[in-house]
């Protein structure tokens, strides 16, 4: 969500540039936030919400994108100054009243109260969320120690019977290399790889079916921070990248902060060919190329999409800032408008190269919840999204109606599948969605060090989706 900042907590900044892709069991000294990936927090979230999610985590947010308004705000007086984590449960509550679908406002709602300590409130959001009939299970490291607790364990085996497992999935490799924290992906079909990005390496990987892992980019170049969305140009050979500045990214430095840019990589030669940074700072998220060479960015913090025109030397909006709630995955649907997910649900922006586009919320069938997707996929007529906002995380293949007014049909294609740790993005390669399915094999323990692998594992396991099936 999945977007600015991380306000679970910092990564600590690796100490060597150019480490190398860890072996097996090894994380070479990585860090990682006390409580989790990025994808379950900002990447989607919106920032007046982040705030208080940071509040909760007791971190330090990135900054908001600054008011228009000259006007100092009016002081509020001590005695009656509302916390963080008041604002964004309140803000939560008045969302979940006026929207009694948004499954993510009363996830999120019982989430923030864990993390305050307020068992009762938690309860409350827990009953409403099934009380919607709310159709996935929990993920239990949302919860914190309310977790351990009877009451959650009560309603946990209530939601895994309401969701039960769906679907199958084979796999297609397990990596050999650990300590990424994967975010990205895309596919390499001149080479039979699949590229996955990292937020702490600053850097690319390429994995192929036997999981041998390289780096697309082996010499440490600065203009790379952490990597975040991918895009391979067949035609030109080259891998575009969407990538901003995190704490947790290796050679983290203070006046990195709010710092994002889209990197062009040539593949063939392994080495940055352009940087185009965006004005002003923000977090470009995820991206996707128009049939004209277009290039379509989200920018999460921004809550826009920005553009690069072929041959341009600038990034340019394409909807004015937070037009969206921490806009993430995008897709160029077959008449070259856009798809992009926030954390309320999908949008279309029509004509997005005129002048004048136009971005219209797209209706769901049983006014289904398909907010908090974060990676989005189209191949053909395929299009593919991961929610990961809410629950353990669910993989949807989407249909649009003819005019792409509506979402006439969200398909599960897997649910409650035992390795499900927050996937975020995949690739279409044919007739099969592939993806890492656990990013977050890894979790950080005390002081943010990401944990060994667990006994047996060499790395991250990467799945095929049959999408033709059933």
């Amino acid at each position: 969500m999945s977007p600015p900042g991380r306000p679970k907590g910092e990564y600590r900044s690796a100490q060597r540039e150019g480490t190398s892709v860890s072996p097996p069991g090894r994380v070479d000294g990585q860090r990682s936030s006390a409580t989790g990936g990025r994808s379950r927090t900002h990447r989607s979230l919106p920032v007046a919400l982040l705030v208080g999610a940071a509040a909760l985590a007791g971190c330090a947010v990135v900054s908001a994108p600054p008011n228009p308004s000259p006007a100092a705000p009016t002081p509020v007086p001590a005695a009656t100054a509302e916390s963080p984590q008041q604002r964004a449960l309140a803000m939560l509550r008045r969302l979940a009243d006026k929207d009694p679908h948004h499954a993510g406002a009363v996830y999120l709602g019982a989430k923030f109260s864990a993390a305050t300590g307020d068992d009762r409130q938690t309860l409350e959001w827990l009953d409403r969320l099934e009380a919607m009939r709310f159709d996935d299970q929990l993920e239990p490291t949302d919860f914190g120690k309310f977790a351990d607790t009877p009451a959650y364990r009560e309603r946990a085996e209530r939601f895994a019977r309401i969701a039960p497992p769906v679907g199958t999935a084979q796999a297609w490799a397990e990596t050999r290399c650990a300590g990424l924290v994967p975010e990205g992906t895309a596919w390499d079909a001149k080479r039979g790889e699949l590229l996955i990005s990292s937020l702490t390496l600053r850097s690319v990987v390429a994995v192929n079916a036997q999981g041998v892992c390289r780096r697309v980019v082996p010499e440490f170049d600065e203009r790379l921070l952490a990597v975040l969305g991918m895009q391979v140009d067949a035609r030109s050979d080259t891998l575009w990248v969407a990538t901003a500045a995190e704490p947790s990214m290796m050679n983290a430095k203070p006046e990195d902060k709010g710092t994002s840019r889209l990197v062009q990589i040539d593949l063939a030669a392994g080495k940055v060919r352009a940087a185009y940074p965006l004005e002003g700072g923000g977090m470009l998220n995820d991206l996707a190329f128009a049939a004209d060479g277009t290039l379509y960015v989200t920018d999460g913090a921004g809550g826009r999409v920005v553009r690069l025109a072929p041959g341009g030397a600038r990034l340019e909006p394409v909807v004015a800032a937070n037009t969206f709630e921490g806009p993430n995955g995008i897709v160029v649907l077959a008449n070259g408008d856009l798809l992009v997910a926030d954390f309320h649900g999908l949008s279309r922006i029509a004509a997005p190269a005129s002048a004048t586009p136009r971005m219209h919320r797209l209706p769901t069938p049983g006014n289904r919840y398909l907010g908090g997707i974060d990676g989005l996929a189209r191949a053909g007529g395929y299009i593919v999204g991961i929610q990961n906002l809410v629950g353990r995380a669910r993989v949807w293949s989407l249909s649009l109606d003819a005019a792409m007014t509506r979402i006439t049909e969200a398909r599960l294609l897997l649910r409650a599948h035992p390795d499900l740790k927050t996937p975020t993005t995949g690739v279409i390669v044919g007739d099969r969605f592939r993806f890492v399915v656990d990013p977050q094999l890894q979790p950080p323990g005390e002081g943010g060090a990401l944990s060994a692998l667990p006994a047996g594992r060499t790395g991250y396991r990467i799945l095929d989706l049959q999408l033709n099936a059933g």
